[in-house]
């Protein structure tokens, strides 16, 4: 006997699509640590990279899932990174939108699986993750705009991003 796939095609196109998006997340931050380095952010850039292994943590949790369900999950993929990252802030501001907009498509995509129950049941840890994050990255943004133009506030943030 095969197992067979406990969800609907369009489920699984579904939940490929969030890993395309997952993985999509784990590159643009591995990017984004890239240029934080070469600016000397270095505290952001052990950030970022600690991000974009959970990214792939999400990634594997996806894989894993599917597996349970008698699928097997596509990697896609991934489109070339080349937004510019010329300061702490536009690194954070990209970790924000990016953030915001994984957890609104995980909104959508929590809405498209109301027919089963389960793969709802599977989204809702990934919609708490997203709010999570988006707060967190909103908290940066407003520390950083306390600091101002102060570099020595700025140098002191990127320190605390690297503990």
């Amino acid at each position: 006997m095969t197992p067979k796939m406990v969800i609907s095609s369009g489920l699984k196109t579904m939940l490929d699509d969030a890993i395309h998006s997952e993985l999509y997340a784990s590159n643009l931050y591995k990017h984004v640590a890239n240029r934080l380095q070469k600016l000397g952010f270095f505290g952001a850039q052990k950030f970022f990279l600690a991000e974009s292994a959970s990214e792939l943590e999400h990634y594997q949790t996806h894989v894993q899932f599917q597996n349970d369900v008698g699928a097997v999950a596509e990697v896609p993929s991934i489109e070339a990174m080349d937004e510019p990252i010329n300061s702490l802030r536009d690194a954070l501001e990209l970790g924000y939108d990016t953030e915001l907009q994984l957890y609104e498509d995980y909104k959508k995509w929590y809405g498209q699986a109301a027919s089963d129950v389960v793969v709802q049941q599977f989204l809702l840890q990934f919609l708490e993750l997203q709010r999570k994050s988006v707060g967190e990255y909103g908290d940066l943004i407003a520390r950083l705009n306390q600091a101002g133009d102060d570099k020595a506030a700025i140098l002191l943030i990127d320190q605390e991003l690297g503990g």
